[in-house]
C-alpha cells in the first residue's frame, strides 16, 4: 500500500525515501514480511496512525524478504521492527506488535506538540533579541500545556528581567530541577539576600565606611541578581575578607552560587575562585 502518508520503499530508494525525507519530518520505518503474523497485526495500526498524522510523520514500509540489504544494515533480527528516523539517524525503535496505545505514544514522542513548537519559536525570538515576541510564544505554550518545563523556565527568566518577581518565582518553582529554572531561582535567592535597601543607599554606606561587611554583602547580592557579576563578586569577596559571620558565611556561599551560575569555564569563575581560595587560606 502506497499513499501520501504510507510509502513502500526498497533498498534502492531507502536513501531518498527515509534518510533524505527524515531531514524534513520524522520517518517511521516498518520492517515486515508477508509471512509474519505479528506484522499483520501491527501494520494496520501503524498505517492508521500515519494517516491521522499525515504531513507530520511519514510511514515507510520495508519488506525484508525483498530488501535484505537495508534490514542487514540496520541489524534487523526480529520482525516487526519499527525504527524512527530524524535527520538521517535512528532516534527511537521497538520490536514486536505493541498494543495501539503504546504505538500511539511512540508516534507522539516523535512529533512536537503545539507547546513544543511555541517554545521553539520563543527560543528563536530570544536568539534574535526579541524578548517581547518570545514572551508571547511562551505564554501561548503554557496555554497549551500549563506544566511544560521548558516554557515555564524560559518565561520565568523573562519575567524576572521584566521585574515581575512573584510570577517568575512561581513558574521557576514548579521545576527546580530544570537547569534554566534553577538559574532563575538562584537569581531570586540573590535578590532575597539583598534585602530592601536600595543600591544607592548601600553604595553610600560603603562610601562612608569601606569596611562595612554587611553593605558589601547586600550590594554584592543585589548586583548578582541584576547580572553585574564582576562587581558582585568583588563585593562578595570583600565580605569574606572582612567578616565570615555575615549571613553565616554568606559571602563565600553566594560566591559559590555565582560560580555555579556562570559555569566552570567562565573567566570570572576561574579568577574569583582563585582569589577566594587565597583569602580563605
Amino acid at each position: 500500500m502506497t499513499t501520501g502518508a504510507v510509502l513502500d520503499a526498497s533498498d534502492a530508494t531507502f536513501a531518498t525515501d527515509v534518510i533524505e525525507r527524515s531531514h524534513e519530518l520524522p520517518v517511521v520505518v516498518d520492517f515486515w514480511a508477508p509471512w509474519c503474523g505479528p506484522c499483520r497485526v501491527l501494520g494496520p495500526t501503524l498505517e492508521t496512525i500515519a494517516h491521522e498524522r499525515s504531513g507530520e510523520v511519514q510511514l515507510v514500509k520495508i519488506n525484508v524478504d525483498e530488501n535484505p540489504g537495508i534490514a542487514t544494515s540496520y541489524q534487523v533480527q526480529g520482525i516487526p521492527a519499527v525504527k524512527a528516523f530524524r535527520n538521517g539517524e535512528v532516534v527511537s525503535e521497538f520490536v514486536g506488535a505493541l498494543p495501539e496505545p503504546q504505538v500511539r505514544g511512540f508516534f507522539d514522542s516523535l512529533v512536537p506538540s503545539a507547546a513544543d513548537q511555541a517554545v521553539a519559536a520563543a527560543e528563536h525570538a530570544l536568539r534574535i533579541d526579541q524578548p517581547g515576541a518570545a514572551r508571547l510564544h511562551l505564554e501561548h505554550a503554557l496555554e497549551q500545556d500549563p506544566d511544560h518545563p521548558r516554557a515555564s523556565a524560559a518565561l520565568a527568566a523573562i519575567l524576572l528581567s521584566d521585574g515581575e518577581i512573584a510570577r517568575a518565582r512561581e513558574l521557576a518553582s514548579r521545576f527546580p530541577g530544570d537547569p534554566a529554572a534553577a538559574r532563575v531561582l538562584a537569581q531570586l535567592a540573590f535578590r532575597d539576600e539583598a534585602g530592601e535597601e536600595p543600591r544607592e543607599a548601600l553604595e553610600a554606606r560603603l562610601e562612608a565606611n569601606p569596611d562595612d561587611a554587611e553593605a558589601h554583602y547586600r550590594l554584592g547580592c543585589l548586583l548578582a541578581a541584576e547580572g553585574e557579576w564582576r562587581d558582585a563578586l568583588e563585593h562578595l569577596l570583600a565580605t569574606v575578607r572582612l567578616d565570615r559571620e555575615v549571613a553565616d558565611d554568606g559571602g563565600r556561599l553566594r560566591m559559590l552560587d555565582a560560580f555555579t551560575l556562570l559555569g566552570d569555564g567562565n573567566e570570572l569563575t576561574r579568577g574569583y575562585r582563585q582569589r577566594l581560595t587565597n583569602v580563605i587560606f
